[in-house]
């Protein structure tokens, strides 16, 4: 989650909505969906691991809980922390496919970003990405460009986080036993980083 300045006062409030009510969504649970939370702005961190917790309603009460950070915004920080230490091997179940759904308001070219995200691709690790248009602070163009096939979805304001965004990305990625429009991959196993 992009925790770099915002534009408005309650733009993080809404961020984090957004990001609970999409992990109240999914079956959250050791065998199913596992969902984890980096949060960046100068430097990024891990805010909640793969495997903390087991259940949406705990883990959508955590990520209510994150604080605000402020500053300049990161993504290759937390593109780079994702590789290192997020999808660590022994944490990720084999055969689970991995996602990252980047959750920004700023976005501009940088070769460091688009390197950091090629990385992550070349690794079978899936990005999509969630961006708030807002006036001249995110390039579609670059989001588009540092996700997989195009898997992105733009809003133009944080108060249409939940409204546009949400159906949208737990459609494409629901653990279901059914087939569903996703990524190749399995459909019951999934690990979930959100940036």
């Amino acid at each position: 989650m992009d925790s770099s300045t915002k534009s408005s006062s309650n733009a993080w409030t809404q961020m984090l909505s957004f990001v609970s009510e999409v992990v109240r969504r999914y079956n959250i649970n050791p065998n199913c969906v596992r969902a984890a939370v980096i949060r960046y702005s100068s430097s990024a961190d891990v805010q909640i691991a793969l495997n903390q917790y087991s259940d949406a309603n705990n883990l959508a009460q955590a990520i209510g809980r994150i604080p605000f950070l402020g500053g300049s915004s990161n993504l290759a920080a937390a593109l780079n922390l994702l590789q290192s230490q997020a999808f660590a091997s022994n944490i990720v179940r084999s055969g689970a496919t991995r996602i990252v759904i980047i959750v920004t308001d700023q976005l501009q070219p940088s070769t460091a970003i688009t390197d950091a995200a090629n990385s992550v691709k070349s690794q079978g690790i899936l990005i999509v990405a969630v961006g708030i248009t807002g006036p001249g602070r995110l390039n579609t163009n670059i989001m588009y460009d540092i996700v997989s096939n195009r898997w992105a979805v733009p809003v133009s304001d944080y108060s249409q986080l939940v409204s546009g965004a949400t159906n949208i990305i737990v459609q494409q990625y629901a653990c279901t036993s059914a087939p569903t429009p996703q990524p190749p991959g399995p459909a019951a196993s999934k690990c979930i980083y959100i940036l």
